[in-house]
């Protein structure tokens, strides 16, 4: 675990760190007015849709996650398209447990 969260990018841990200011769930935010313009249309991010997902989903939550509460999932969950959510789980474990856990019952 001494590189965790290895392979993830700069950017990706800025725009996690964006949303955990928050009480919402922005796309990431270019830091300038004019770029989000150009990207999104506005002038800040738009929050993510999650209703609008149309893609069978899977949800297998720890409940001893330090980057991902237990919270923030059950709200994901009340957002998505009950149609979409195949599967929702609180699993024994943290955010690591889905890469080295020894018990992949839960799938």
């Amino acid at each position: 675990m001494g590189h965790f969260p290895a392979g993830a990018s700069v950017q990706s841990i800025v725009h996690y760190a964006q949303i955990i200011n928050t009480d919402k769930m922005p796309l990431f935010n270019w830091g300038s007015a004019k770029i989000n313009q150009e990207k999104y249309g506005q002038s800040t991010p738009p929050d993510v849709e999650l209703g609008k997902i149309q893609l069978a989903t899977a949800m297998f939550v720890g409940n001893e996650d330090d980057l991902g509460d237990l919270k923030d999932a059950r709200w994901a969950k009340s957002q998505m398209n009950s149609s979409v959510l195949k599967h929702y789980e609180e699993i024994t474990g943290g955010h690591a447990t889905f890469l080295v856990g020894k018990d992949m019952s839960y799938f």
